[in-house]
């Protein structure tokens, strides 16, 4: 009966209304016609789940009409009376509010003057949600492969506006190089041991908060060693450690050889590991333990080998003076690798005559010598100084070091080449017009030296 009531009452309404409209008032006989009309404009609504919206609906030249709601067909209100039994819809006016907005509210909303034969006005409501997501593996999933296999991780996401999808490597890079991919698919070709890790999917759309899912990936992968130094400098004595560094997943078996004879672990050679460093000291040093030696590893994949000498001799001298030197002299400055002192060194210098468009090459001058030297404990190196002298000015000259410990000589160092000219002089002046027969070898070079004089 309430219902059969209500629908009477809204065909009562609209009856007065359309009486109403047609009679208008008598001037002489002449019917004026009001002619109602829209003073709001249709919009679309954007609002989020749980806030309160305002529908307007404002006319002109209404007269006795009524106003009715609508969304789609269902009846909402007509005139100040509300049809809906939803208590979260009521009228302001002859707005429309309708508050604690539901994922179900939105659509189309119609605001229609008596029996709409004046117009309707039409508004939209629509439900901006935040993101969610599904990512494939499943959210905190370990996904397991081997090295070299191609993987691919997906990240759906939904919500409006239509999310954003990024990937990012929770510790360091994606593969790609880059700190954040844009795309719901994120594909690595060849996995390789760096790319293990934890990867993160983030959807965004600016409503709320983003949301990220996780998975984990884990790279099965052969031995993979490299070495501290591939050069370890002692003395008898004294103690020496060999550092290999190891990767491999599962963990492998580390075995240490010398001259490709196996290594057992005594009071004087001590195996052990820390993290992925796996170290074998020598403690007392003996003429004995000089040689090759090599760290193997192997797992169930795999191995890998890498190889470090252990020698009494000193390293190769490395040179830290510059390219140039005064017009006389030149102090040659070098470090070397010794635990030991050093007996002597052999330099061996040459003039270059670069007065042609060749280089004729003058006689190796060989200087057996004791340089000074002083000796850094914390890292074994040693450095020394000797001064040439007797040089020809404006010439271009080059050298070799070898120095001897009580093990013997080094091997030799790489050649370094100087010219007998002081720092800042304009060297390609002072050389006037045999620079014009220079070898293209030799001008390159005073062109680097010139460079690195300022």
């Amino acid at each position: 009966m309430h219902r059969l009531g209500v629908v009477l009452l809204v065909f009562n309404v609209l009856n007065v209304s359309l009486g109403i409209l047609n009679s208008g008032p008598n001037f002489g006989n002449e019917e004026v016609l009001i002619v109602p009309r829209f003073v709001s404009r249709a919009n679309t609504f954007r609002v989020v789940i749980g806030d309160t919206i305002v529908l307007p609906c404002e006319v002109q030249n209404l007269g006795s009409l009524v106003i009715v709601w609508k969304r789609g067909i269902t009846l909402l209100t007509a005139g100040q009376q509300k049809i809906t039994a939803d208590p979260r819809i009521s009228l302001l006016g002859y707005n429309l509010q309708v508050r604690d907005i539901r994922y179900s509210d939105q659509g189309d909303y119609t605001c229609q003057i008596g029996d709409g034969s004046h117009g309707d006005l039409i508004h939209t409501v629509e439900i901006l949600m935040p993101p969610s997501l599904q990512i494939y593996p499943n959210n905190g999933e370990v996904f397991t492969t081997r090295k070299g296999a191609p993987v691919s991780f997906e990240c759906r996401a939904s919500g409006n506006p239509l999310p954003v999808v990024q990937w990012s490597k929770k510790e360091g890079v994606l593969p790609s190089g880059l700190q954040v991919q844009t795309g719901y698919l994120l594909s690595l070709p060849s996995v390789q041991r760096q790319d293990a890790g934890e990867y993160q999917c983030t959807a965004s759309n600016g409503i709320g908060q983003p949301v990220t899912g996780d998975v984990k990936l884990h790279v099965l992968y052969p031995p993979e060693i490299s070495v501290a130094k591939s050069w370890v400098n002692a003395g008898e004595g004294l103690e020496a450690r060999l550092d290999c560094i190891v990767h491999a997943d599962p963990p492998g078996e580390v075995l240490w050889y010398q001259n490709s004879f196996p290594l057992q672990q005594t009071d004087r050679r001590i195996m052990s590991s820390k993290g992925k460093t796996h170290a074998l000291t020598i403690k007392n040093v003996q003429f004995s333990d000089f040689g090759n030696y090599s760290c193997t590893v192997i797992n169930s994949i795999g191995r890998d080998r890498k190889y470090i000498e252990l020698s009494g001799k000193p390293g190769p001298a490395r040179i830290l003076s510059p390219n140039y030197s005064s017009a006389h002299y030149y102090d040659l400055r070098w470090v070397v690798q010794s635990v030991l002192p050093i007996m002597e060194a052999k330099i061996l210098y040459r003039r270059i005559n670069a007065t042609t468009i060749y280089d004729h090459k003058g006689q190796w001058h060989d200087l057996v010598v004791k340089p000074s030297q002083k000796y850094d404990p914390k890292t074994g190196e040693r450095v020394q100084s000797f001064r040439i002298t007797n040089l020809t000015p404006e010439s271009l000259y080059e050298c070799l070091i070898l120095t001897k410990n009580q093990h013997g000589y080094s091997e030799v160092s790489s050649l370094h080449q100087w010219f007998s000219s002081d720092k800042g002089r304009p060297l390609v002046e002072s050389m006037g017009h045999n620079v014009a027969g220079l070898s293209l070898s030799t001008l390159m070079f005073i062109q680097a030296v010139i460079l690195l004089s300022f």
